[in-house]
Formats: structure tokens, C-alpha cells, sequence
């Protein structure tokens, strides 16, 4: 396991990308003004839980919850639509392994797991990230949009998405 870490300046950033991890078409290199990219960089503060080749997990500076944590691919990609395969399971591995590492030292009573893609779902980074909430038994609402939807016909829904 990573120890916890606080990354803030340059010289702590990774290497230049490796051959293996070239981008896909609308995945780019750091991007001028993405807090996320900063943080990949070295220049953006963050408490580090995790790195690798392809992601970095950090506890988010304003936090739902203690232990909220993001999981962010190291290259900028816009949101899950416009992310590759490999990236994406990449992300959600990282995740995994964060997951249990929360489980085991907050102790909580459940995690939700949250990626929002665009501005009508919630995403106010445009860094694809996805949350790692850990929950506790009586701590709020899970946040389902409510009320859930009554007219929806599966069977047509499933037709059209097979």
C-alpha cells in the first residue's frame, strides 16, 4: 500500500508518459487551467492515497464525508464518454483498491461509488473522477434523484438499448 502523501511541488510529478500508456484521441496531456491536471503535475495540492502508471487517488479538499476520495486517470479526459476502454478500467482498478483499503481502516457501514459525466449530472471538474464516499448507517440521503421516474416501459427500454 501507498502511504499517505501530501504532493505540492513540481519535482514530485510523474515522468513523461511511457509508450504503453499513449492516449487515445480525445484524451490529451495536462490541460491549462484543469485543477486535476495540477495535481497530476505536482503543482496542485492533494493528500495521495494511491498512484500508478495511469491513475491517482486523492481525499477531496472539500469532502462529503471523511474519507471522500477521487480517483482521476493521470491523462485529462473530459468525462466517461470520452474515455477509453483501457483508461476507464484502469480508473475503476485503482478504485477497487482504494475501496478496500477504506473499508478496512474507516470501518464504514458501506460506500458509494459516484462518476458524473457533464454538467447535468453534477460534474463540475471536466476531469473524468470518480468519488469513493464512504457511508455510515443514518448519515443522510444516498442521493437517487427523486422521485424516481413512474412511466418507464423496461421492455421498450431494453429493446431500444440491446
Amino acid at each position: 500500500m501507498v502511504p499517505l502523501a501530501i504532493r505540492g511541488t513540481p519535482d514530485e510529478g510523474p515522468g513523461p508518459p511511457s509508450e504503453t500508456r499513449r492516449p487515445a484521441a480525445r484524451q490529451s496531456g495536462p490541460v491549462d487551467g484543469c485543477i486535476f491536471c495540477a495535481v497530476v503535475a505536482g503543482d496542485g495540492p492533494a493528500y495521495v492515497l494511491h498512484e500508478d502508471a495511469l491513475t491517482l487517488a486523492f481525499l477531496d479538499l472539500r469532502p462529503a464525508c471523511r474519507g471522500h476520495t477521487l480517483v482521476i486517470p493521470k491523462l485529462h479526459v473530459e468525462h466517461l464518454w470520452a474515455c477509453d476502454a483501457q483508461t476507464a478500467g484502469a480508473v475503476m482498478v485503482a478504485a477497487h483498491e482504494v475501496a478496500a483499503r477504506l473499508r478496512e481502516r474507516l470501518q464504514p457501514d458501506g460506500l458509494t461509488l459516484r462518476q458524473n459525466t457533464g454538467p447535468a449530472s453534477g460534474q463540475v471538474v471536466p476531469h473524468l473522477h470518480l468519488h469513493l464516499v464512504p457511508r455510515w448507517h443514518g448519515d443522510g440521503t444516498v442521493g437517487w434523484p427523486s422521485p424516481p421516474p413512474q412511466d418507464v416501459d423496461l421492455e421498450a427500454l431494453h429493446t431500444l438499448l440491446s
